[in-house]
């Protein structure tokens, strides 16, 4: 979920990494109008740039598409994310206070508590302009 909206990653496009015929990487997204959204983005290998590598990939799409900026949400808690998306340019656009309480009423499967145990209840927007 972003923004209020579900995602059915399976209905997505996305890029995949792999090394030696497997999957060490994978990043969906979703380009809507002329914005692209980065929905989900995995690495199995953590410092090795698969996640860069992924993420350069939806912005040549994007910018191929015409697309006016790329953007993400992550959870209040992921500080590895909100540190990862500032390293490589992307911006804080927008901090939306418990969206992620709100959400939880749809989807009560939505953890109370994440990384370190900080309590999940904002969605940040990052996002890069093109």
């Amino acid at each position: 979920m972003s923004r209020g909206r579900v995602h059915a990653l399976d209905q997505l496009p996305g890029y995949a990494a792999c090394i030696a015929d497997e999957i060490k990487g994978l990043i969906m997204y979703n380009m809507q109008d002329d914005e692209c959204e980065i929905v989900s983005l995995d690495s199995k290998l953590e410092g090795q740039g698969i996640g860069s590598q992924l993420i350069e990939a939806v912005v040549r799409r994007a910018q191929k598409s015409n697309c006016s900026r790329v953007w993400l949400i992550t959870s209040n808690d992921n500080t590895k994310a909100i540190r990862f998306y500032q390293k490589r340019g992307y911006d804080l656009k927008a901090v939306h206070p418990h969206a992620i309480t709100e959400a939880r009423k749809g989807k009560p499967s939505i953890p109370l508590n994440g990384f370190d145990g900080i309590p999940i209840r904002h969605e940040i927007e990052f996002e890069y302009r093109l």
